[in-house]
């Protein structure tokens, strides 16, 4: 064997000196070559410890047989299975202190898994040491194999729980917890009811009991020791037996873990209440058979292939695989009552990547679908149908083979089951539907077998689409899938029928609803390259065709509506034609005819023109209302040429009487035009576009009926258009002559009355204002300058006016107030206050008087120079003397306040009077001024 396959030992105790150590103390003793220090020190070291019972401790017990031995197995972080036993020693090296004495082997992870199939290996070792002298070497042989007793056989398992006090529910509550702490990080601690001294091998008894009911997935995680002097949590340990009266509660730490506590009847933290019981009571059952738990534990190892650790450490995942080893095992009954879960179990765990491997799965549910072939009573449900359809993607072709017959007749037995309805086995076939191979596959073995249960349900399918949009989708899925069936009379009629239903279900979007179906078949021979559906879709399209003629009310159309007919329309098709009433061929007329006006720019206008001469009077009417009624909202430049045709007259001729009838009613196509548009300036835009059409220039620039019905419209509805100046400039910018001529003439009838008269006798008003308008420039003249000349020769005295001033005042200004005025030959005479001029016309002029008597004059000239009468004002000044009094000087002429300052007279007292500074009021530009100093 390779040395990385063989088990590796280790000893620790303590000694004078070990590997790690020069001195005495506890220590790896010796060691097998193939063990790496770093692995010792970090994961066996941590297990090497022991704690011996207080109650042999406290009675000072000297026999190390009496000393419980601590049997643990874990597995490191690196994979390897640690096997060991710690046990008691009274003295060591130097006699003087106890010690305990660690044997470990280590098993290479390659070889995990003939310890974890066959427990003997582990429980039952027989080579385990006691003691070691280190004058052997550090050193110790590596094992190709451990020796055990491989004939050992365990006890049985209820005289061993009778001895334990574990009764059902405790054994299960115990196995539901080791299982549970695998993946929970809780840990199990027990206390068993047992002496001290046998505590330790009945805590390995019961763990090769626990060992052998677990699953292989839960042994390669699981860690045990069975003997521990208190409740303390390792790493890798799962479960630790502790001594008797160790588990103490309350205590928080241990409360958050799984406690059983025998000798006080206690068990904590295990609750089965909610819990699937299936797996647990399977264990109970077969409590003693190990080789019967070894085949259950053989099939799960198969099944959990490829399954990831939370699934295979899970309570749940076993309580399925119980059920399914026991149906493998001929217990149908479990089957029968759960037939879909059964098999949608069973697909939990086979899937395309591990079918190959998983042989007993495989066979199992070969095994169900031949069984429930073979049971003429069974009516599979959907949820038994759609698991299998997943396996169907990965079976072996017999198992295919073997579906596809057990789907069909599934199908008949759902069918029958209800007394024909085909409804009953819907369920049953939808699911089909995902797979397109297996759906095709199943039906024509139906319509093989059966054609009546297949075109049942295509019949139900097309009639069960609730829209257009499902009932489209639902034909490309057949055309996929069984294109053939859409051949078949009954599929077609089937289709006709729903179409049909669809048109009239579909009131608001009835036309769209056609269209669309319309196109989807025309142009699916092509798109889907099936050429052998032309027939098929022309039925369709000419179904749909007649469907609309025979509904529509041509007055209730809209412009969209009729837009949406154009696959009807656009041209109308001979099969059609032919397969049409005289009432759907009149219909279809009248429609073309508004169809080819409304869409004008795509063909010829001599086209539309005989399309509309095609229609009777009657219908012709009809043609027209319709168009007005879909043009009414879209009235502008683009549809201009299209309203004309709403207007006109195709059997107008020559009247009896002479002369021509008009082709257009043009006085309704005026009127038309301006009360859709009302408020804009189409009406306008109108008129002008219609003087580049020849329906309305005619030969001489313009229609002599329109013409007519130009000024009837304007003298009818818009008497004053031509006073709104942008109206006006668009109408007489026309480039057509004629139709300029027109608007001019309509223009003038809107001008006012006297405008018209001007404009209508202009020449003898040009005569006459040539005789006139000399007379006319005399007068002018005359009457601009009749009063400077008459002035000029007359030279009349401007006549002046000065309201009164007082004879005697105390103040030392007064005011002067005249106003001069000649008889309107110069309106604003000047007026002068002591030869100074204070202003023209009316004036108010402050005089600073002196004290005594002043003398002010007063006089007014024209611009002729003609002076009127000075009027003179005499005006004494009283002031109240203070001190003595002063002799008179005579009378003075005041003239202190006038710009020239100046006085006429000497002053009768000796001291001047200073005068206020004098501005003429009504001076024009910068006022004189002077002032006063007293009299001279």
């Amino acid at each position: 064997m390779s040395r990385d396959r063989n088990i590796q030992q280790h000893y620790f105790t303590r000694d004078r000196e070990g590997i790690f150590r020069t001195n005495e103390g506890f220590d790896t003793v010796a060691k097998s070559a193939g063990l790496d220090n770093g692995f010792i020190k970090a994961a066996l070291h941590p297990y090497c410890v022991y704690k011996a019972p207080q109650e042999l401790l406290a009675r000072g017990e000297a026999d190390e047989g009496r000393y419980p031995e601590a049997f643990g197995v874990f597995h490191a972080d690196s994979g390897e299975l640690v096997i060991g036993r710690t046990v008691y020693v009274s003295a060591d090296f130097t006699g003087q202190r106890s010690a305990f004495f660690t044997h470990h082997y280590v098993v290479p992870k390659a070889r995990l898994d003939d310890f974890v199939r066959k427990p003997e290996r582990l429980f039952a070792i027989r080579g385990f040491r006691d003691s070691y002298d280190i004058q052997d070497g550090k050193t110790i042989p590596e094992l190709d194999e451990l020796d055990y007793d491989a004939v050992a056989k365990a006890e049985n398992p209820d005289r061993l729980l009778g001895r334990l006090k574990l009764d059902r529910t405790r054994f299960l509550q115990l196995l539901y917890a080791v299982m549970s702490s695998l993946t929970n990080k809780k840990k199990v601690y027990v206390a068993l009811d047992a002496d001290v001294s046998a505590g330790s091998a009945e805590a390995k008894r019961l763990m090769q009991l626990v060992y052998r009911c677990l699953p292989y997935a839960m042994r390669r995680q699981l860690g045990f020791v069975t003997y521990q002097s208190e409740p303390e949590g390792k790493q890798h340990y799962h479960v630790m037996f502790v001594e008797k009266g160790s588990i103490r509660l309350p205590d928080r730490q241990l409360e958050k873990d799984y406690l059983f506590d025998l000798p006080n009847e206690r068990i904590h933290g295990v609750d089965l209440s909610g819990t699937e019981h299936s797996y647990l009571e399977y264990l109970w059952e077969h409590r003693g058979d190990t080789a019967g738990l070894e085949r259950f534990y053989d099939f799960c190892e198969e099944a959990l292939q490829d399954v990831g650790p939370p699934a295979a450490l899970a309570v749940p995942t076993y309580s399925q695989l119980s059920e399914l080893f026991r149906i493998e095992q001929g217990q149908d009954g479990l089957y029968e009552q759960n037939r879909a879960g059964t098999v949608k179990c069973i697909l939990q765990y086979l899937t395309a990547e591990t079918a190959g491997r998983k042989k007993r799965l495989n066979d199992l549910l070969g095994k169900l679908i031949r069984k429930e072939l073979m049971d003429g009573d069974s009516v599979p449900t959907a949820e038994f149908v759609t698991p299998l359809l997943d396996y169907y993607a990965f079976a072996d072709e017999g198992t295919k083979t073997l579906l596809i017959a057990s789907f069909a007749l599934y199908i008949r037995r759902a069918v029958s089951a209800a007394s024909g309805d085909i409804r009953a086995a819907v369920p049953l076939i939808d699911p089909l539907r995902k797979q397109n191979a297996v759906f095709l596959s199943v039906l024509k073995q139906l319509h093989e077998q059966h054609p009546q249960t297949a075109e049942q349900y295509a019949a139900y399918r097309i009639t069960a689409s609730g829209s257009i949009k499902e009932f489209l989708e639902e034909i490309k899925f057949w055309l996929v899938s069984a294109d053939d069936l859409l051949l078949q009379h009954f599929f077609r009629n089937e289709l006709l029928k729903k179409v049909k239903k669809l048109l009239k279900a579909e009131k608001s979007r009835r036309m769209e609803v056609a269209k669309n179906t319309y196109i989807y078949f025309d142009r699916l021979p092509e798109r889907e390259g099936k050429p052998q559906f032309e027939d098929f879709c022309m039925q369709i399209k000419l179904e749909i065709q007649l469907e609309m003629l025979e509904d529509l009310t041509p007055a209730e159309l809209s412009y969209e509506d009729l837009m949406q007919l154009e696959f009807m329309l656009d041209p109308p098709q001979p099969e059609l034609l032919h397969n049409l009433n005289s009432g759907g061929r009149m219909t279809l007329d009248l429609l073309t005819a508004v169809y080819r006006v409304l869409t004008l720019e795509r063909r010829k206008p001599s086209d539309v023109v005989e399309t509309i001469e095609r229609l009777g009077p009657l219908d012709l009417e009809r043609a027209q209302e319709l168009l007005k009624k879909t043009l009414g909202d879209k009235v502008g430049p683009e549809t201009f040429g299209k309203i004309a045709y709403a207007f006109s007259r195709p059997d107008a001729g020559v009247r009896g009487g002479g002369g021509y009838e008009a082709s257009y009613d043009f006085d309704r196509m005026l009127e038309y035009v301006a009360a859709q548009t009302r408020g804009t300036d189409t009406i306008y835009e109108f008129m002008l576009w219609s003087a580049g059409d020849s329906r309305f220039s005619g030969g001489s620039g313009i229609d002599v009926h329109y013409r007519a019905a130009l000024t009837r419209y304007f003298d009818r509805h818009d008497s004053k258009a031509f006073k709104n100046k942008p109206i006006k400039e668009l109408l007489l910018s026309v480039p057509n002559e004629a139709f300029a001529a027109v608007f001019k003439e309509i223009k003038l009838k809107q001008d006012p009355g006297i405008v018209q008269f001007v404009l209508r006798r202009k020449r003898k008003l040009f005569r006459l204002g040539l005789l006139v308008l000399p007379l006319l420039l005399i007068i002018i003249l005359l009457s601009t300058f009749w009063t400077p000349m008459m002035g000029a020769i007359l030279r009349p005295a401007p006549t002046l006016t000065v309201e009164t001033l007082p004879e005697k005042t105390a103040q030392p200004v007064v005011t002067v107030k005249a106003s001069a005025t000649d008889g309107g030959y110069d309106p604003s005479p000047s007026i002068f206050v002591n030869g100074q001029r204070v202003g023209t016309g009316q004036v108010s002029a402050p005089v600073v008087l002196m004290i005594g008597e002043n003398t002010i004059e007063i006089k007014a000239e024209n611009k002729y120079g003609k002076a009127s009468e000075p009027v003179v004002k005499k005006v004494t000044l009283d002031l109240p003397m203070q001190g003595p009094t002063l002799p008179a000087s005579g009378t003075s002429k005041a003239g202190g306040g006038t710009p020239s300052g100046g006085a006429s007279g000497a002053q009768t007292s000796t001291e001047a009077v200073a005068g206020p500074k004098y501005t003429p009021a009504n001076a024009k530009g910068k006022p004189d001024t002077q002032t006063n100093s007293g009299g001279r």
